[in-house]
């Protein structure tokens, strides 16, 4: 009998016992990579450093409803995360190491009410099968992301499969809450969504900080505004100032810092001093205070105001930007960067400084305790935030949307005069993006888009060190600094036997690769197949000709697809690993909404699908290519155009990253390489 208590559940007892069903009233499954990701490496992350210790992941508000004397849960909050585990324990069910650990499961104990094609894709998940249905596309979609990322994910913690699955089953605890029987469920959800927001744990990491400076009003006021001011990562960080404040900090175009940057008592000093200003105004701030009284008699006489321009700029409100980064995450990004030449550095805690906001507070908390100055070292940290959140507004890509476009941007804030900021190209001063900038653009977008999760940026990382590190960032030498990342990113991380860490890439490597030997047979692993390798693809060739494709971006394309279909329709040949099928070069990267019409189709039908002018713009260079094959071969696409373009594909990645490794390249395959070399020389 299901009671009305609040129940802690292990993950086994969620996924084995009860039923649960989504009732019609609540939205399609809607995770894609970014969630499923997070979820995996949050478990692997606490399976790692707190492996003995339970996991209180969240929790799942249910109501019991009663069908043919059978009872079960209607789930009203939490169907995400609940859909998500059932989907992973599907893929853990094909894994060898994981199956007796999880032979157990014989049931999916979820189901959709009245909406029969998602109910059949997540019970064809048991048998390994996946929908193409609209409605089970999502579901097929995270169960591939699955599949293709969780070795790669435990592999790089130094965790096995086996202690993963362990600590899923038995440690990670989510709570079941029952809401009343007797509650309108129509109220409640008017209270669940007008439900005021907890406190963020980038605000008690703030008040933590702030026990250790000295009890000065000026000196608690100044960290206090330039938290803030640096706490909105979708505007520009001078954009949440005070007037007074950009004054102080600013030059009068906004462009440079006029104080000195090394010295946190320099900056408290002139705060001290600022409420003495008088002409407190830059310009951008001039409101006029009326009384009530004053505005009813205005109305009488009908004097006309004139409204304020919201944007200040006349270039768009707080929404025009989006940031790759949310806060949580950038304070670690900062901490990780400034600690490395910190006074007060030491290498264990330098190595427990992770890029990832679910241990913020307890990072802080480890590096202030190995502090003995504690309030420099916080008045240290206060000045490299906002010195890197400038640097970041400058020189690192924003999503913008802007006179109904929408887009990546390399932008940063200029004031003309007193009452006028524009968003002006960071390197040409001007609205013109030269070559150099767009290539700069494009290589981060790159790296973004292959890794689009907020933990764990290491790209980031790289770049605001690279920037924070040098007097003046130079655009040719960024441009090099992120094409070397890149191409070691291809060496060390992804055409390699033995993985280097990130932080050695970065931090000791220079971005510079250790490994000089390209191991293809990484290349023609099916979905397998690493996102960032296809983005690299699509990169060097918009490089070789920007032209050919002038209207390419790089897009969150998350599904690793085979062009010639794994199962192709009657009457056509079946491929294997033997004839191509697995090999780059019958693999493409699709956007998840393209799935339902794309998987078992005939190259053919799909360029019949997606071969117009507009929608061709939208898809990835590799696949463009692919489908000009098909178009100007008669519809043929089989094992022979499958070796041809994979030669061509091996030849154009070994030249881009050859151009970016320092040492001369070797290759390792036994089909290709002999061949593919002898090409190229």
């Amino acid at each position: 009998m299901i009671n009305d208590n609040i129940q802690p559940l292990t993950i086994k007892e969620l996924l084995s016992e009860d039923q649960y069903h989504i009732p019609v009233y609540q939205r399609n499954y809607d995770w894609s990579e970014k969630e499923a990701r997070q979820l995996i490496e949050d478990i692997a992350d606490y399976a790692t450093i707190r492996k003995n210790k339970k996991y209180y992941i969240g929790s799942v508000v249910v109501f019991v409803r009663n069908k043919d004397g059978e009872e079960y849960f209607e789930i009203i909050d939490g169907q995400q995360r609940l859909t998500t585990f059932t989907i992973m324990m599907n893929v853990l069910r094909t894994i060898d190491e994981a199956k007796p650990l999880v032979a157990w499961y014989r049931r999916v104990n979820l189901s959709y009410d009245h909406r029969n094609e998602a109910d059949e894709a997540i019970r064809m998940l048991a048998d390994g099968k996946l929908s193409v249905h609209p409605s089970g596309v999502n579901l097929s979609e995270v169960y591939r992301i699955i599949q293709k990322n969780i070795r790669n994910i435990l592999k790089d913690r130094g965790l096995v499969i086996t202690d993963f699955v362990e600590y899923l089953l038995s440690k990670v605890i989510i709570m079941r809450i029952p809401v009343p029987k007797d509650t309108e469920l129509n109220h409640y959800f008017e209270i669940m969504n007008s439900r005021g927001e907890q406190l963020e744990k980038h605000e008690v990491l703030k008040a933590s900080l702030m026990d250790n400076l000295e009890n000065d009003k000026a000196i608690m006021c100044l960290f206090n505004d330039i938290w803030e001011a640096c706490s909105d990562m979708n505007t520009y960080v001078q954009m949440k100032m005070k007037p007074q404040m950009r004054k102080l900090i600013f030059s009068d175009s906004w462009a440079d810092f006029q104080f000195d940057t090394n010295r946190f008592e320099s900056l408290s000093i002139s705060y001290r001093d600022m409420d003495n200003d008088t002409d407190e105004s830059d310009g951008l701030d001039e409101y006029t205070s009326r009384t009530l009284a004053d505005l009813f008699e205005d109305a009488r006489s009908n004097v006309k105001y004139e409204l304020p321009d919201s944007d200040k700029d006349a270039e768009g409100g707080n929404d025009r930007f989006g940031s790759v980064i949310n806060f949580p995450n950038f304070l670690l990004q900062v901490l990780k960067v400034m600690y490395k030449n910190d006074n007060e550095y030491q290498k264990d805690i330098d190595s427990e400084i992770k890029l990832d906001d679910k241990r913020l507070i307890d990072i802080f908390q480890m590096v202030l305790h190995s502090c003995s100055d504690k309030s420099g070292f916080v008045k240290r940290y206060i000045v490299a935030l906002l010195q890197m959140r400038y640097l970041f507004d400058c020189y690192v890509i924003k999503r913008e949307s802007y006179n109904n476009k929408e887009g990546w941007s390399l932008k940063k804030l200029k004031k003309y005069d007193k009452s006028k900021v524009n968003y002006v190209g960071t390197f040409s001063d001007s609205d013109n993006e030269d070559d150099l900038s767009k290539d700069i653009r494009m290589l981060q977008a790159m790296f973004h888009v292959s890794a689009p999760t907020y933990t764990y940026k290491h790209w980031l990382n790289a770049l605001l060190y690279y920037i924070y590190s040098v007097k003046k960032v130079e655009q040719i030498e960024m441009r090099e600094k992120l094409y070397t990342l890149a191409c070691t990113y291809m060496l060390d991380r992804y055409l390699c036997q033995i993985k280097t860490d990130f932080e050695e890439i970065i931090y000791i490597n220079d971005f510079k690769a250790n490994n000089n030997t390209l191991y293809w047979k990484m290349l023609d692993n099916g979905c397998n197949v690493e996102n960032f390798i296809f983005n690299f693809y699509d990169y060097v060739t918009w490089k070789e000709k920007p032209t050919a494709y002038p209207r390419f971006e790089f897009t969150y394309r998350t599904s690793v697809e085979h062009f010639y279909p794994q199962k192709p329709m009657d009457g056509h040949p079946i491929l294997d690993e033997h004839t191509g099928l697995h090999d780059f070069g019958n693999l493409c990267l699709i956007s998840r909404g393209m799935n339902s019409k794309f998987s078992n189709n005939m190259p053919m039908a799909k360029y019949m699908n997606f071969g117009n002018e507009e929608v061709l713009k939208k898809l990835s260079i590799k696949l463009n290519e692919m489908m000009f094959i098909v178009k100007n071969n008669d519809g043929k696409w089989g094992i022979d155009e499958i070796r041809e373009f994979e030669k061509k594909s091996r030849d154009r990645l070994y030249v881009a990253i050859s151009k970016g490794c320092i040492k001369p390249l070797n290759q390792m395959d036994e089909d290709y390489a002999e061949e593919s070399l002898t090409n190229i020389l």
